[in-house]
């Protein structure tokens, strides 16, 4: 059912149908629900189911009938939009490899042009920077760095950040719902200021990393968090793995292709 809290209804409602679609509770090819059937079994408003039945068949999820009704596509899992990066710490540990992070900078400071542009903030807002080293045993392997407006959790900055998931911190301490990320990624050639924070050769390849994952703030959908990462393209492979909230069997961050590939994020 739809819970109270900050999430639209037709956010969460999307998300619940989304999730029917995905394991099977609805066939390929099959008529879902109508307005007033789905109205009534979450007790919202046929606009409200209106609206997330149109954020599905934006997604390719479904299609509609005219004077027949709405059925789910062929093939959902060839239409779904909704990838997930894997974790660093569960990946590396799958290797047999101890991952841990260190805390490279972290500070408070108005938020340059760049940066003001990108979370949409208000000229002179101060940011939280973060910037940490992602380590497999001994070696590191992922440099990246993270703009976050202050105002939406202003004591992050005093949490012990080498031992904590900032995401966690920001959905379970700050309550800040984290419902869409765009994510892309490009091949990369280390820079020598990069190739030192990584200890190895400049020239040696990498992937380019940038992640901007959106929060909702007094019901509209804002950027919260700016993400900048450099991943050694030999000692890390990047994999998609579906996310599911274990308490609701829904999926818990949605990923949007940004250019027509295959991935867009966490």
């Amino acid at each position: 059912m739809l819970r109270p809290g900050p999430l639209p209804k037709h956010y969460q409602l999307s998300q619940i149908l989304r999730q029917r679609i995905l394991r099977g509770d609805f066939s390929p090819g099959e008529k879902i629900p109508g307005e007033w059937q789905l109205s009534q079994e979450f007790k919202v408003s046929r606009g409200t189911v209106r609206k997330a039945i149109d954020t599905l068949l934006h997604e390719g999820l479904l299609h509609t009938e005219q004077g027949q009704g709405t059925y789910v596509v062929e093939d959902p899992w060839r239409s779904r939009p909704f990838l997930f990066l894997s974790n660093f710490n569960d990946d590396i540990s799958r290797q047999n490899q101890t991952p841990r992070t260190t805390l490279v900078e972290k500070c408070v400071f108005p938020a340059p042009t760049r940066v003001l542009h990108r979370l949409s903030l208000a000229k002179g807002e101060e940011i939280i920077y973060i910037s940490r080293l992602r380590w497999a045993n001994d070696r590191p392997i992922v440099y990246e760095q993270r703009y976050l407006a202050k105002r939406l959790c202003p004591n992050l900055i005093e949490e012990d950040l080498e031992r904590q998931s900032i995401h966690e911190l920001l959905v379970k301490k700050y309550q800040l719902p984290l419902v869409r990320a765009i994510l892309s990624i490009e091949a990369h050639v280390l820079n020598d200021e990069e190739a030192n924070l990584l200890q190895t050769q400049a020239g040696r390849a990498a992937f380019y990393l940038e992640r901007l994952t959106y929060t909702i703030v007094d019901g509209k959908e804002v950027p919260a968090v700016w993400y900048l990462a450099i991943h050694l393209g030999d000692e890390y492979a990047f994999r998609i793995q579906q996310v599911h909230n274990p308490q609701e069997g829904e999926h818990s961050l949605a990923a949007i292709p940004s250019n027509g590939g295959d991935l867009s994020f966490n």
